[in-house]
């Protein structure tokens, strides 16, 4: 099998996507996703990211694709399930300093947060179109949401925290007071969780 038909059908089981990564770790030099772009087999997204042509992608893994970036606020509420709706703008945290790409793109909230607690909650799941991409978990999104309340939608907290109360299963109340603490909103947090339990 040649390397172009190697390197499709790894597009073909990947959900019609490859990274230049990927190629390599299978042994196939990157000159062939060059020479599959340029007889339009395949289209380069941006540096590294490559997608079947006519393909809608996962946009959720083309925006934070090789960057250090988490999803963050309501768009990790939706993808773990804790948001009615499908979000419009998407949230996304970076580490203080952070001045890339992200910045410019319209539909893009970006928060800052300092290094020490950027990975907090941090974990890997499937997007939508089956890509993995990070975001945080329920317990960190509660609390961020709870730090800026202010700024945030009560309907969309109170929806967040009364389904992750009401999933037993998969909620972590120990790690929810432990980030409350690092993150400076373990009152807010007591306070819901006397109210809703």
């Amino acid at each position: 099998m040649s390397k172009e038909k190697q390197i499709l059908n790894l597009i073909k089981v990947n959900n019609g996507i490859i990274t230049s990564k990927e190629v390599s770790k299978h042994g196939i030099n990157r000159i062939f996703l060059t020479r599959l772009v340029k007889s339009g087999k395949i289209e380069r997204v941006k540096k590294g990211l490559y997608v079947l042509p006519n393909t809608w992608g996962d946009e959720y893994f083309n925006l934070i694709y090789g960057i250090n970036a988490i999803f963050s606020y309501d768009t990790a509420l939706y993808f773990l399930g804790l948001c009615e709706t499908v979000p419009i703008i998407y949230h996304i945290t970076v580490c203080r300093g952070y001045n890339g790409k992200l910045n410019h793109v319209d539909n893009v909230k970006l928060h800052f947060v300092k290094k020490g607690i950027f990975e907090l909650g941090k974990i890997e799941i499937k997007s939508p179109q089956g890509q993995i991409i990070t975001c945080y978990n329920a317990e960190r999104c509660i609390c961020d949401l709870l730090k800026n309340r202010n700024k945030e939608d009560l309907e969309t907290i109170k929806y967040a925290i009364t389904e992750y109360l009401r999933d037993k299963q998969n909620r972590d109340l120990p790690k929810l007071v432990e980030y409350s603490k690092r993150l400076n909103v373990e009152n807010e947090v007591n306070r819901y969780l006397e109210v809703l339990m």
